[in-house]
């Protein structure tokens, strides 16, 4: 989704940024009584961050709202980013009763309330409220989780390889050489699609070779602080030179190698659903849009290895994390409204109508062991299936400073169209940690 370094301020979440807003606020009317007619519904007002779920997240306030009398005013993101809003909206005395936060959370902590005592909090699954834990208290419920790596569509790779595609014969540089040879002999197929932006390439590609350096969290995290003190020879460490040797792999096979930074993100999707190519480095938020032109379609991850070794830690997992969390304002909002925020984010998780808008409507992946309601499509089951085995990488890109994945990305998008060679590409990346360091 986490203590962040004093600069990250200024940015949004990657998730966010490749998201627009609206800049109007949504509410949804009510005109329901409560079904105590001797009590006043409460109002309360929620800041949505992701944009992509609008329309989704308004049918499931118009439920609630009908179940419990309780009113909801929705503030979306408004573009920008969620840090300037919720700036503005404090600043203006009018902070949101709820608020859907991520590495903004450092900054407004002190004006949250402490939700140690929910119900929810008995079942969610381990780690997922690390990032928002102040000395054993919680202070945020994790809105979902979402994972990054190699999609495919198992349709194609099925006819690449002459029979059913297994995933787990995709482990190592070999394996995935192999694979790409395989898809590349197809008529009218592409091996792989590059998206080049640089949320893509400076936040999520970049993850593995952080989250890889050690399967020990604390060896990681020294890594990143040994960036940062300028202590790392990247061109010596062997996670780099593997993680590099992948991005070398697939820039070789990339469809739009001619114009490598033309590509738009939805060229992605119509690619991998249409069955234009193998494999499209994404997210499984694309998943919505992948149903939509294909939706019997059949999809799956593969992670990106650093290395031949089968056995070493980073080729056998996926990134998945937290990429946001519901908070409750502390300080502008009265007690009775706190206890509705409390009600509508039991109600999410814990009742069978807010179980259906969470998975069946916003597409989210539990991540809360009491769900009767389960993800069903190919995606999902996908990632669910490398969190069920422990094959999951962190998201160290939430760890990074404010500017990191934008000028990480800056790099690689030079590296992709041939504007930097691999040591050009070591300055540049390690210049930046350094400085960033100061």
């Amino acid at each position: 989704m986490k203590k962040l370094l004093s600069l990250l301020v200024v940015v949004a979440l990657l998730a966010l940024a490749a998201c627009g807003g609206n800049d109007d606020e949504l509410s949804t009317p009510n005109d329901s009584e409560t079904k105590d007619s001797t009590s006043k519904a409460e109002e309360i007002s929620i800041f949505l961050g992701k944009p992509e779920i609008a329309q989704e997240f308004e049918a499931a306030i118009a439920d609630f709202s009908s179940e419990t009398g309780i009113k909801v005013t929705i503030i979306p993101l408004a573009g920008g980013n969620a840090y300037e809003r919720m700036t503005s909206l404090y600043s203006s005395g009018n902070a949101p009763t709820i608020m859907m936060l991520a590495q903004e959370f450092d900054v407004f902590k002190d004006r949250l309330l402490d939700l140690s005592d929910q119900p929810w909090v008995e079942t969610v699954q381990e780690g997922m409220t690390d990032f928002v834990t102040i000395d054993g208290s919680v202070f945020g419920q994790p809105t979902t989780v979402e994972a990054f790596g190699f999609i495919y569509n198992k349709a194609i790779l099925d006819q690449a390889v002459s029979g059913d595609f297994d995933p787990t014969t995709v482990r190592t540089h070999d394996d995935l050489r192999s694979l790409l040879e395989q898809l590349d002999a197809l008529e009218g197929v592409d091996p792989i699609h590059v998206s080049p932006m640089d949320w893509s390439l400076g936040a999520h590609l970049t993850n593995p070779l952080f989250a890889s350096q050690s399967a020990d969290r604390d060896e990681r995290h020294q890594f990143m602080q040994d960036m940062l003190d300028g202590n790392v020879s990247l061109s010596d460490n062997d996670v780099f030179n593997g993680w590099l040797t992948t991005f070398d792999l697939i820039k070789e096979f990339n469809s739009n190698k001619n114009a490598p930074l033309a590509a738009q993100y939805d060229d992605g999707a119509l690619a991998l659903a249409n069955g234009k190519t193998g494999l499209w480095f994404m997210g499984n938020w694309a998943y919505p849009q992948l149903h939509e032109i294909d939706p019997e379609g059949e999809f799956g991850f593969l992670p990106v290895p650093v290395s031949n070794d089968l056995s070493e830690f980073g080729n056998n997992e996926i990134s998945v994390g937290v990429p946001s969390y519901w908070v409750i304002d502390a300080s502008q909002s009265t007690e009775d409204q706190q206890e509705a925020a409390k009600e509508f984010l039991n109600w999410l998780v814990s009742t069978e109508s807010g179980q259906e808008h969470y998975v069946n409507e916003f597409k989210f992946i539990p991540v809360f062991d009491n769900f009767t309601v389960k993800p069903e499509d190919s995606l999902s089951q996908s990632v669910l299936s490398y969190m069920e085995g422990n094959d999951t990488l962190e998201w160290m890109n939430s760890y990074y400073p404010a500017d990191g994945w934008p000028s990480m990305g800056a790099t690689l998008q030079k590296y992709l169209s041939d504007n930097t060679d691999k040591e050009g590409l070591i300055q540049e990346f390690e210049d930046y940690w350094k400085n960033a360091g100061e």
